[in-house]
């Protein structure tokens, strides 16, 4: 089953990738609560990504919850998701405000992070989600606002802030003396995927990159590339390759549960990837550092 939770730090909203079966039953293990769950990413219509989400949205709607919820998804899972609410006569008390994704390649924007949407390969149309943080506190140029003769004062706060101001018949840009304190962290999470190579255009700022490997090379091999998925060396070759940071693992088959089960898949992914590598599990919890700028 499939699940990744991402928070911000300077936000209580916080986003989901995928929600299988049994959800919400992890998050009462989390600090997340899904009072303030705001967006809802479903990467594809398979039930181990989706069969969840019904579930998760009734208990939403029993804790009070009245904020407007987002959900993009491919909108066979939205009418999954809307006729099982209608069938199980869930009223939300919140507006559920449904984006599918075949209708929507624009970059969506939200007050705590911005979402980009990447076309994967899989048996069915699959989908993984570039999340970038954008609620960010900003810093002054105090020297660039001494040197230009901006006295201090009540704009300087509005500056900080990110809004522009008028001083002494001078329009002052917010961008040009206030910068983010960190540079933002990115992360792409992805649903299923036989073809790691299509997130290339997307990589160049990525902090960390959450894939599946359902397979080792060599077993994929064996069963056939048919499943649509992808492997540990590919994936762990790919992330190399682009200098990504940071790579979790996900999606593992059930022939690899069980006690030292998943030693191939990690030592696969570590002959081939330099970086920090986590095979994921139940409640794993991973940072991103954060790279502090300055004036």
């Amino acid at each position: 089953m499939s699940a990744t939770a991402v928070s911000f730090e300077k936000s209580k909203s916080w986003l989901l990738v995928d929600c299988g079966e049994a959800t919400q039953h992890q998050l009462l293990k989390s600090d997340l609560s899904p009072y303030h769950l705001s967006v809802i990413c479903i990467s594809h219509l398979h039930g181990d990504h989706c069969y969840g989400l019904p579930g998760l949205l009734a208990s939403m709607a029993m804790s009070g919850r009245q904020a407007p919820v987002h959900l993009i998804a491919p909108q066979a899972v939205i009418q999954f998701v809307m006729s099982t609410l209608a069938v199980t006569q869930v009223a939300l008390p919140f507006n559920l405000y449904t984006m599918a994704i075949e209708q929507n390649d624009q970059l969506i924007c939200f007050e705590f992070c911005k979402v980009e949407i990447i076309t994967l390969k899989h048996r069915v149309p699959s989908y993984g989600f570039k999340v970038t943080e954008t609620d960010i506190p900003r810093k002054l140029r105090v020297s660039q606002l001494a040197n230009d003769g901006v006295e201090s004062g009540p704009h300087y706060n509005l500056l900080q802030k990110g809004q522009d101001v008028d001083f002494a018949g001078r329009r002052l840009l917010a961008d040009t003396y206030a910068f983010p304190s960190w540079q933002p962290r990115v992360a792409i999470i992805c649903g299923d995927n036989e073809k790691p190579a299509l997130l290339s255009p997307y990589c160049a700022d990525v902090d960390m990159l959450v894939h599946e490997a359902t397979f080792t090379h060599s077993d994929l091999m064996r069963v056939g590339t048919h499943t649509g998925h992808s492997d540990a060396k590919r994936v762990a070759q790919f992330a190399q390759q682009k200098n990504v940071s940071t790579l979790i693992l996900t999606h593992f088959s059930v022939r690899y549960h069980g006690e030292g089960m998943l030693d191939a898949l990690e030592q696969e992914a570590r002959a081939y990837f330099q970086g920090t590598l986590h095979l994921a599990y139940d409640s794993l919890v991973v940072t991103i550092p954060k790279r502090l700028l300055s004036e």
